[in-house]
């Protein structure tokens, strides 16, 4: 074969492999994403009540709290549905006023935190770039109750107190994406929980809270 036969030879070989288009990547069959995020609430004021009895005018506070949160997408459900678990702890204050009446005196002073695992079913719009979702969940909250100093009468609670309790919310937020990879995201929740603490005094009777609030909060997450 001359050298000019082996180069047009050659040259029409090496044509055929490299014009072949590659082989596509399989899809990825789940979207996971990770991220943390700092939270801001804002408590619904319920009374305290002890042994079944109102402490009026309690004024429940939030300072700030953080969480972690991890999200999967099944390819099964074209990544639209998906379940969510995620922690987070708040921090805040119960306070009520002193105040006597025929019935005796009511005051209530301490702090409170509350550390909460939730499980949620999502569903979102999957776009590229910008993912609004809802969803809502069910979990459990720990309720700490500390440096307290809480009367009715002649039952009361003082020092630290903790309940497990079942809590439930509802929840909205997007998801934006600032890389291929590396989102921020805003949310906003409505979260209930009732607590039940240990009292002090007449039939050790128990001290309980309507905690209801709405949480507003930020943060930042990976995609994998």
């Amino acid at each position: 074969m001359s050298a000019l036969g082996a180069v047009v030879l050659l040259i029409g070989w090496s044509g055929g492999v490299f014009g072949q288009e590659a082989p596509s990547l399989p899809a990825k069959k789940f979207d996971l994403y990770l991220s943390g995020n700092v939270i801001g609430f804002f408590p619904q004021d319920k009374d305290l009540s002890v042994g079944g009895n109102r402490i009026p005018n309690t004024d429940v506070r939030g300072t700030i709290g953080a969480g972690i949160k991890f999200d999967i997408y099944p390819w099964f459900t074209k990544k639209i549905v998906g379940a969510e678990i995620e922690a987070f702890g708040l921090g805040g204050s119960v306070r009520a006023p002193r105040m006597t009446s025929g019935s005796g005196t009511t005051q209530a002073q301490g702090s409170l935190i509350a550390i909460t695992t939730m499980y949620n079913l999502m569903l979102r719009y999957p776009g590229e770039t910008v993912q609004p979702y809802i969803g809502a969940g069910v979990g459990s909250s720990t309720g700490i109750l500390y440096n307290a100093n809480i009367q009715s009468g002649n039952a009361g609670l003082s020092g630290t107190s903790g309940d497990l309790a079942f809590a439930y919310q509802f929840l909205g937020g997007v998801r934006t994406f600032i890389t291929k990879k590396l989102f921020l995201f805003g949310e906003y929740k409505y979260f209930v929980t009732k607590y039940s603490w240990d009292s002090e005094g007449a039939g050790d009777q128990r001290i309980k809270l309507d905690f209801q609030t709405h949480i507003v909060s930020g943060g930042i997450g990976w995609s994998f």
